[in-house]
C-alpha cells in the first residue's frame, strides 16, 4: 500500500498472487529443465542464445519505460516518474552487462526482438497503446515471472564457472526486488475504477501465458 492508502489492486490482489505463484513456479520448472540439459551438453553457442531473449526483454524495457514517462508521466506523482527512470537506468545497465556475457559465448546480441520474444515484446507495447497501466501490469507480470530463473543462473554460474554470470545476475536479483515492488505499488496506487482493473487483469493474465511459453526458450539462430 503506498503512502495515499489507497489499495486498487484489492478486487483482484488474490487472484493476482495465485496467478504470480503458479507462473514463477512453471518458469522455474522449465528453467531447471534447461540446466539439467546443460549438464550434458555445455555448448557455448546454445548458451548465449538462451540470453538473447533475456537480453532483449532488458533493452525493451528500457524504450517502454521511456515511452511510458513521456506518454503519460504528468498523470504520475513525481516520486513515481524518478522510481519509473531509475528502473530505466537499471535495464540499460541489465541489458549493457547480460550482452557481455553473450559476446563473450561468441553469440550475437539482439538488436530487434529474437523469435522466441516477438510476441512478449509485441503484447508489452500493445498494453502501452491501450491504457496508462496496462505496460506497467504486463512488465511487472513479466518480471516478477522472471523471477523464477534468476536465482537458478546464479547457481548455474557458480556450477560451471561463469563469475560473470553469477556477478550479473546478483545484481539484477537485487535490482528486480525494487522493480516488482515499484510495478505493485503503481497498480495500487492508480487504479481507480472498474476499468482499470480490467485492463490490469487482461494484461497480467496474458502476460503470465506468454512468459511461461517464451521466457526459457533458446533462439538457435542468432
Amino acid at each position: 500500500m503506498d503512502d495515499d492508502g489507497r489499495r486498487g489492486l484489492d478486487p483482484i490482489r488474490e487472484e493476482v498472487d495465485d496467478l504470480c505463484a503458479r507462473t514463477v513456479a512453471e518458469v522455474r520448472r522449465r528453467a531447471d529443465v534447461y540446466w539439467d540439459a546443460y549438464a550434458a551438453d555445455r555448448d557455448d553457442a546454445r548458451l548465449a542464445a538462451w540470453f538473447v531473449p533475456r537480453c532483449w526483454r532488458e533493452i525493451d524495457y528500457v524504450f517502454m519505460l521511456g515511452e511510458q514517462i513521456r506518454r503519460y508521466g504528468f498523470r504520475f506523482q513525481r516520486k513515481h516518474v524518478s522510481a519509473l527512470a531509475r528502473q530505466l537506468l537499471d535495464e540499460a545497465e541489465h541489458y549493457d552487462e547480460v550482452a557481455r556475457i553473450i559476446e563473450r559465448l561468441g553469440g550475437v546480441v539482439p538488436t530487434a526482438p529474437p523469435p522466441s520474444a516477438v510476441t512478449w515484446s509485441r503484447f508489452l507495447w500493445e498494453c502501452l497503446d491501450r491504457h496508462p497501466l496496462g505496460a506497467i501490469a504486463a512488465w511487472n507480470m513479466s518480471e516478477t515471472a522472471a523471477t523464477g530463473t534468476l536465482e537458478g543462473i546464479v547457481a548455474a554460474g557458480r556450477r560451471y564457472d561463469l563469475p560473470d554470470v553469477v556477478k550479473t545476475y546478483e545484481q539484477i536479483i537485487r535490482d528486480e526486488t525494487f522493480h516488482v515492488g515499484l510495478g505493485r505499488a503503481l497498480l495500487d496506487r492508480y487504479i481507480v475504477n472498474d476499468a482499470d482493473v480490467a485492463e490490469v487483469r487482461r494484461a497480467m493474465t496474458t502476460m503470465a501465458a506468454i512468459v511461461v511459453e517464451s521466457h526459457v526458450a533458446v533462439d538457435l539462430v542468432v
